[in-house]
């Protein structure tokens, strides 16, 4: 009875031991410093392109829009006016006729 216990301890100890090697080796488990850094802010996301937010606003609206899905151009929908700040934004948005994207562009009044 008492070899089956020391046995059982045994086999537990061997793979806790193989375990440890394998992390050693190969790095399974994320280490401390990892850790940590996985808790601090990353890079930001990128800036908007020009006319995709208010922010960045055109001054008159572009020629032709394309499409960000598939690079075609598109077809305005409709615009819409909207107060940004100080500024009197125009909203304006493109429909693409072959994938259905809506693309939005913002310019100034």
């Amino acid at each position: 009875m008492i070899w089956t216990v020391v046995g059982t301890v045994g086999v537990v100890g061997l793979v806790i031991a193989a375990g440890i090697l394998v992390d050693r080796r190969f790095g399974v488990l994320p280490r401390a410093r990892e850790l940590r850094d996985a808790g601090k802010p990353g890079l930001k996301l990128p800036p908007h392109a020009p006319g995709e937010a208010a922010e960045t606003a055109l001054a008159a609206p572009p020629r032709i829009v394309r499409c960000h899905a598939c690079r075609r151009p598109t077809q305005l929908q409709g615009e819409d006016r909207a107060t940004y700040g100080a500024r009197e934004l125009v909203i304006q948005r493109y429909r693409c006729p072959r994938c259905d994207a809506i693309t939005t562009v913002y310019c100034t009044s």
